[in-house]
């Protein structure tokens, strides 16, 4: 765990913690298991590798969701992950909304931010969930079936865009429905997934991947990850 700015933040870590950092960074739906299969090859090219469960996901903490702007909280967790992994620089690379949090911290900090290589952003929850408070969603009649049919339904299609698939694709879904389900994720996982409307602050190097890219086909994004940063 990582203890920064009042909440434990986990993170999944391999590499020599010498080696130059990279933080892998999920969106909206995911947690730091959407980058399982790519933590020990990204290590094994020379980097200290840490998929991060952002506030509020997976195995973090989840305190009460606060006032306020959640791209600077989350950009400030984001920037205490660098200093208390031991390090003064990182490349980031994000899907989803972590592109828009890694853009800020590029922005506000740039001596933090080595690079930032990006993935496209998954397709959006139906409008009415987008909005609707958390709680109220947790009261609906079946509620967690609809939930569960938005998930299923916007990793389908962007699982069109990603190809091929070499991982287990229902295995990666299974653990998205269930990090959703955890106790008290639902409001930060909406208010990240909100951020997609500031997807034109998106800055950095795109990867001509799919937004599954990293889920899914991890050969695939490894081997584009590392030519980039070879280049």
């Amino acid at each position: 765990m990582l203890h920064t700015r009042g909440v434990r933040l986990h993170a999944a870590v391999a590499g020599a913690p010498t080696d130059p950092l990279i933080v892998l960074l999920h969106g909206a739906y995911g947690g730091w298991f959407d980058f399982r299969h790519t933590i020990a090859p990204l290590a094994s090219l020379g980097y200290h590798v840490a998929a991060l469960d952002q506030r509020g996901f997976g195995l973090s903490d989840k305190p009460a969701p606060r006032s306020g702007d959640t791209l600077h909280l989350l950009r400030g967790d984001l920037k205490g992950a660098i200093a208390t992994l031991g390090h003064t620089e990182a490349t980031i690379i994000a899907a989803d909304t972590g592109a828009v949090i890694a853009s800020a911290l590029a922005e506000a900090a740039p001596h933090l931010v080595r690079r930032t290589l990006t993935l496209p952003a998954e397709p959006p929850l139906p409008l009415l969930l987008r909005h609707a408070p958390a709680r109220v969603l947790q009261r609906l009649p079946r509620g967690r079936d609809v939930l569960d049919r938005a998930w299923r339904s916007g990793f389908a299609r962007a699982l069109v865009e990603t190809s091929p698939h070499t991982a287990d694709v229902e295995e990666a879904l299974a653990l998205r429905l269930r990090a959703r389900r955890i106790d008290n994720a639902l409001p930060h996982i909406l208010a990240t997934h909100r951020l997609r409307g500031r997807g034109g602050d998106v800055r950095g190097e795109a990867l001509d991947l799919g937004p599954l890219a990293h889920v899914v086909a991890p050969q695939a994004f490894v081997s584009t990850v590392g030519q980039r940063l070879d280049a």
